[in-house]
């Protein structure tokens, strides 16, 4: 189960970062090509998508934080 949580987690912090990076990339090509309804659009196709995947790397880290191995050890 501890696998296949962090394979998770990791396929899914890659995903939203790479979504975020797209996005920021293609909002910079539409402002400097002076395209706004590309900045829109590139917005409002990648944001949800991102943020969902996001939320999921979270919930993911917060479960395997139940583990031992990722426990903080005190001492």
């Amino acid at each position: 189960m501890q696998k296949i949580l962090e394979r998770l987690f990791t396929i899914s912090l890659v995903s939203s970062l790479t979504l975020a990076f797209i996005m920021i990339m293609l909002q910079m090509i539409g402002l400097v090509i002076g395209d706004g309804q590309l900045m829109i659009q590139s917005s409002e196709w990648l944001t949800q998508p991102t943020i969902i995947l996001a939320a999921v790397f979270s919930g993911i880290a917060f479960i395997l934080g139940y583990f031992p191995k990722y426990r903080e050890s005190k001492g």
